[in-house]
């Protein structure tokens, strides 16, 4: 693992700059997310994936928060 929770251990994105944006589909609803330090039980389960070129995302990561997404 790595302490840098803005690279993932194997960075695999082709964008410029790495990794603009991840989402992950839970249960069909997609959801935005965020690099974190440390796995969640969601991290645990599902993928992240980057919104621009579609890589998986190795890294541990966390959904934002309900209050910071934007209608």
């Amino acid at each position: 693992m790595t302490d840098r929770p803005d690279l993932a251990p194997s960075s695999a994105c082709t964008c410029l700059p790495p990794w603009p944006a991840l989402t992950t589909v839970i249960e069909g609803t997609v959801h935005p997310v965020v690099p974190a330090t440390a796995h969640t039980p969601a991290s645990a389960l599902y993928l992240a994936h980057c919104t621009g070129c579609g890589a998986a995302y190795m890294g541990p990561w966390k959904r934002l928060p309900s209050a910071s997404r934007a209608a």
